[in-house]
């Protein structure tokens, strides 16, 4: 399988370890085909750990939450975690992005990745991150998913939380959340379903207000540090999780493509040429092809979602019902001293308004991060969206 001559290497900076690895998790999930002579082989009809359930990140109890952690944490001690974050890198950057591919590639990435998690407690599942439930508090930077019982601290070099003082090949693990793009949004996610057709939502044929891709670049952005970059992304947790909840949204269109469009979504692959071909192999993931990524047997056998959390029970203590807008939104952590609850006042005459957010942009600007997502505009409430409001009222740029 991860052979030379048959894997596109290109910048991949994979070990003997690593290709071992990748090697004995894609058997584990294919079956010989039953043709006599034959080495040919096909997608398992259930995976090897057990059928799992995808749910939200705060919707997990605080005990499946740590056994989360402690995977992951046991995953980036043995290497293991740093093989898949590698594997998000070099030609993926393009066959995996900018096209119908970005949607099945990572649609398998995630189900190698949680089938190495379960290999370590069949207990696990790959939990979502809903952004939609931290974009509409009214600050989303004061998210609880930022803080050290979830994803630890997003200002600056990440020293709480479960993976603080990761190191990664840029660097050590650095966020600077709310600082520029927006979080992906209900309104996308309605956008999105008001389409039937995959060439309607995915690079190079959907319309900018249908663009899914586009959509999706927004929170890497708005995550910042290795996040906002598309070789190092995958060095922070928040990756998996953020991945996981835009197949959740995948799922979601292609329920609707089914049921109301009569549009089969296994099949229903753009016909475009090139790194994106429908029947060209997947870099990275060999035995798969592009469209297999769109095959139904994923969410029929392997793993299923449970809903994004909705009023009027929210059904975690980390989540609240907003019942003025009738929406699930997150609880907010614990603040500094310096830092302020809501989001005006953040930047005076071009700097920030305190040390927390100046910190943590000096921090991300030591990291050789590379080439970036590009995200939609950045909303009033990020510190770019503060800034430009700031100048609109000094009339500068007018």
């Amino acid at each position: 399988m991860w052979k030379e001559g048959r894997v596109r290497w290109e910048d991949y900076n994979i070990t003997k370890t690593d290709i071992d690895l990748v090697n004995d998790l894609l058997e584990s999930m294919m079956t010989p085909t039953g043709v006599e002579h034959s080495r040919s082989k096909r997608q398992s009809v259930t995976p090897p750990t057990g059928r799992r359930i995808r749910r939200e990140y705060r919707r997990l109890s605080d005990g499946e939450r740590n056994a989360f952690h402690t995977v992951l944490q046991a995953m980036k001690t043995n290497g293991q975690y740093n093989t898949f974050a590698n594997l998000h890198r070099g030609i993926v950057t393009t066959s995996a992005h900018r096209g119908p591919n970005f949607l099945g590639w990572h649609r398998v990435y995630l189900a190698l990745f949680e089938e190495a998690i379960r290999r370590i407690n069949r207990q696990v599942s790959l939990p979502y991150w809903d952004t939609t439930l931290d974009f509409d508090m009214v600050n989303p930077a004061t998210t609880i998913v930022f803080s050290s019982a979830f994803f630890g601290n997003g200002d600056g070099r990440v020293t709480t939380g479960p993976f603080a003082n990761w190191e990664t090949p840029i660097g050590r693990l650095t966020r600077n959340i709310a600082g520029g793009s927006t979080l992906f949004t209900k309104a996308n996610i309605r956008s999105i379903l008001t389409r039937c057709r995959t060439r309607e939502i995915t690079v190079p044929t959907a319309l900018p207000q249908f663009n899914f891709e586009s959509f999706h670049n927004g929170p890497h952005v708005w995550v910042g540090g290795q996040m906002s970059g598309t070789n190092t992304a995958a060095h922070d947790p928040v990756f998996f999780l953020f991945h996981a909840f835009i197949d959740y949204v995948w799922e979601l269109f292609r329920v609707h493509q089914l049921n109301d469009c009569r549009v089969d979504p296994s099949t229903d692959y753009p016909p475009v040429l090139g790194e994106h071909a429908p029947n060209r192999a997947m870099d990275g993931l060999p035995g798969y092809r592009n469209i297999d990524g769109y095959r139904s047997y994923w969410t029929q056998n392997w793993y299923s979602y449970e809903s994004s959390p909705s009023c009027p029970n929210c059904n975690s203590p980390y989540l609240r019902c907003d019942t003025a807008h009738r929406v699930c939104v997150s609880s907010q952590r614990t603040l500094a001293r310096d830092e302020p609850a809501t989001v005006g006042g953040w930047f005076s005459y071009g700097a920030a308004a305190n040390s927390i957010f100046s910190q943590a942009r000096d921090d991300v600007a030591m990291l050789n991060i590379g080439p970036l997502f590009i995200g939609p505009p950045a909303e009033p409430r990020t510190q770019i969206g503060q800034e430009r409001l700031r100048l609109s009222r000094m009339g500068v740029g007018k």
